[in-house]
């Protein structure tokens, strides 16, 4: 049957799997196509079953073994690879920035609740910076002596500008 439907059948089979081989690569990125060789195969066999039964060839099985690209095609890959690791990176550092801005903003109620918790936290915080060898020098002041001051300025700025 083979020889009544195509002239040469072992020519055109071999043609069809090239083309078929070259469209299902087409519609993968290069992860998948390291990946997913048996599932690849597997759909070319389908396919290759599909197109050359009318022709009474049978086809036993598909193997990748060695898939060569060219360099255009590489480089498309590798870029394409690159930018799915970059968005990763952001959603990652996104999350992680998610996270962190959660826990920074619930630490903030806890202090909030407490005037001694922001004092002792301040403390630690010297304590740190203390523990490093470094020389910087530190003057702890009340942080109601800074409010003050900084109450001052405002209410000068005030009443300077309503002068003028």
């Amino acid at each position: 049957s083979a020889i009544c439907n195509n002239d040469d059948y072992n020519r055109s089979t071999r043609l069809l799997a090239q083309t078929t081989l070259r469209n299902v690569l087409g519609t993968r990125n290069l992860s998948e196509i390291l990946s997913d060789r048996e599932n690849i195969a597997e759909a070319m066999h389908h396919s290759l079953e599909v197109a050359t039964d009318p022709w009474g060839v049978h086809v036993d099985r598909v193997e990748i073994k060695d898939v060569r690209l060219p360099q255009q095609m590489q480089r498309a890959m590798a870029a394409e690879a690159e930018a799915t690791r970059d968005a990763r990176a952001k959603v990652i550092a996104a999350e992680g920035e998610q996270k962190s801005s959660k826990a920074l903003k619930e630490a903030a109620d806890i202090i909030a609740q407490s005037p001694a918790a922001l004092q002792l936290r301040y403390l630690q915080t010297l304590n740190s910076i203390s523990a490093e060898k470094n020389s910087t020098i530190i003057f702890p002041l009340p942080m109601e002596i800074v409010g003050a001051f900084a109450g001052n300025n405002v209410r000068k700025r005030q009443v300077g500008g309503g002068e003028e």
